[in-house]
This record gives C-alpha cells, structure tokens and sequence, in this order.
C-alpha cells in the first residue's frame, strides 16, 4: 500500500497559527503592561514557543523521510524555519521585558507590537494562500501587504528608537526598550524575508 504522503500546506499553517497565536497574546501583554505580571506571562509565551518548537521539529522529521513534495523540500524548510523564528522573536520580547526588569513601556511599543501583528496576520494570510501558488493573483497582493505592514512597523521603529534615547530614563529601562523593539522589528523582517521566499516559490513554478 502506498504511504499516504503529508500536507506541509496544512503544516505549514498549523505553524503560523502559534505566530499569530503569540502576537495576539503579545498585543494583550503591552496594551495593560504591568512589571508584575511579566514573569507570568514569559512563562505562558515560551509555552506558545515551545509548542511551535514540536511541531518544526515534526515538519523537519517529516520532510527528512519525504521523497516528492508539492513545492521543493528546501523551500518548504526554510518557510518553516522562519516561521518558527518569528515565533522565537516574539518570545525574546516578553523574554527581555523580564530580563532587563522593564518596570514601564513608552506608548509607542504597545503601537509597534499592534503593527507586528498586522504584518503576522498578513503572513499567515499568505501562507494558507500559498497552496494556490500556481493562480498567483491573490497571494501576490498578500505578499504586498506583508511588505507594506514591514514597512510602516520599521518607520514607527525608527522614531521609537530615536524617542527611547532622548529620554531622560535610567539605562536599565532604556537598554530593556530598546531590545523589545529589536526583537519586534526582527519579527517584521523575517515576516518580509518569508514573503520572498514565498515569491520565488511562485517564480520557480
């Protein structure tokens, strides 16, 4: 009998579900931010991350014993590495709010984290869209989103960065910032670099 072979398009949104998952419980964390609470809360994150850890390490074991694939093995490889690695960046998030003890939060990275999550949800957007790769029309405007929401979050990043440093703020809390919205950028562009590979999916096909 002949082995039922796997849907990594179904993998693969399973795996950007814990994305969106941890985004969301992100933008919930920074809109009531509470230096108290953290500790709590890294724990509940890394939980996501960790549960999105098992299911790369399934897909990766799963391609590992895969000869025909819909899409080439290496490209669905590094889409579900950087998935997992948006995942890890907006673990480090709650992660260096507990390590450099942030005791509070500017207005601007609760605004950063929502335009993550606007970038996150257009990516997850494009990856269950990414089963119609060879009618690209759709999936290509989602890709465009992805790029724009990268966009705005950098120009928001920018002038956050540069408002953090002119504060007037002890350098615990100002080293803590700065690397929240490191690793909030960072999901940003992970997001945009999944959106090329995405793209010379649809070249290649």
């Amino acid at each position: 009998m002949r082995r039922k072979s796997n849907d990594y398009f179904k993998l693969l949104e399973q795996q950007v579900e814990f994305c969106l998952k941890a985004s969301d419980f992100l933008v919930e964390v920074l809109a009531d931010y509470s230096a108290d609470n953290i500790a709590q809360q890294q724990i509940k994150m890394h939980d996501i991350e960790h549960k999105a850890d098992e299911l790369h390490h399934n897909i990766v074991i799963k391609l590992s014993r895969e000869f025909i694939t819909p899409i080439d093995q290496a490209d669905i490889l590094r889409l579900a590495q950087i998935i997992d690695d948006v995942t890890d960046a907006l673990d480090e998030v709650t992660l260096n709010m507990y390590m450099f003890h942030v005791d509070s939060i500017p207005e601007a990275t609760s605004i950063l984290a929502e335009k993550v999550n606007q970038c996150v949800r257009a990516f997850k957007d494009a990856i269950i869209e990414l089963k119609n790769y060879k009618k690209p029309e759709r999936l290509r405007q989602l890709l465009i989103k992805v790029n724009n929401f990268e966009s705005e979050a950098d120009a928001v990043y920018i002038k956050a960065i540069y408002e953090t440093f002119s504060l007037d703020a002890g350098i615990k809390n100002i080293l803590g910032i700065k690397a929240v919205y490191d690793s909030l950028e960072k999901c940003c562009d992970l997001c945009e670099d999944a959106a090329d590979v995405i793209e010379q999916i649809i070249m290649k096909n």
